[in-house]
């Protein structure tokens, strides 16, 4: 009895990937750029260019599909049993909205407008200023030679913006990189190497990663199922 539920509890944990085409009831065409999200884990995705999704989750996992347009979609999968990755089709229902209803008057003439929208009450008067520009050269202020040195002033201006602009490039450039290690850490780390193996903690997820070191490349442009595919790819072939 023991082993039996020990062996349930263990089913019920596995880690499955729902691999769906999303498509409209009405005329079942394609839905791209649909929103997936696991609400127990949190993990999001997209629906790409042929409506498909893939995304991991347990059972008893929610998992909710929205789209501008049209009404939200919940997924229990505590009802849904089917072989890992197997695509299955999900029918999203357009969302009907009810506007409220509006006067519209129409003139008989373009003359009654134009009379009708003279004799409208006009707002308070705008006041105009005057840009106190300098109406001659000589009431113009002053100083070409403020903190410049000795020497050519195109050579100053030269090196003074040379320098700024190769600091502002590398500051820049630092700024990037900092930028996609980022998202790199937030990608593939030991948090997301757990969720998708089962890993006991975190010090055998770290090991898991350096035996399956991804591209940096390859982690900036794939979406979270390609890293997910790739992780489960690396533990079923170690």
């Amino acid at each position: 009895m023991v082993i039996g539920i020990a062996l349930s509890l263990t089913t019920q944990a596995q880690i499955k990937l729902l691999k769906a085409k999303v498509v409209s009831s009405k005329d079942s065409s394609t839905l791209v750029g649909v929103h997936v999200v696991n609400l127990n884990t949190l993990t999001a995705t997209n629906t790409y260019s042929d409506g498909v999704f893939l995304i991991p989750y347990v059972q008893n996992d929610t998992i909710k599909l929205t789209s501008i347009g049209y009404e939200d979609k919940v997924i229990f999968t505590n009802t849904l049993f089917i072989p890992d990755a197997i695509e299955i089709t999900i029918f999203m229902h357009e969302k009907i909205y009810k506007l409220k209803e509006i006067d519209v008057s129409v003139y008989p003439s373009k003359e009654s407008f134009a009379e009708d929208f003279k004799n409208q009450e006009t707002g308070p008067e705008l006041k105009t200023y005057g840009t106190g520009k300098p109406q001659s050269l000589e009431e113009v202020e002053t100083d070409l030679n403020a903190h410049v040195p000795l020497g050519s002033p195109i050579t100053f201006l030269y090196n003074k913006f040379s320098k700024e602009a190769k600091e502002q490039k590398r500051l820049s450039k630092a700024k990037v990189q900092s930028e996609q290690e980022k998202i790199i850490q937030s990608k593939y780390n030991p948090e997301v190497v757990q969720k998708v193996t089962g890993l006991p903690s975190a010090e055998a997820a770290k090991e898991f990663m350096e035996k399956c070191p991804l591209e940096d490349d390859f982690i900036l442009k794939a979406a979270e199922y390609d890293i997910v595919k790739a992780i489960m790819d690396c533990q079923k072939n170690p």
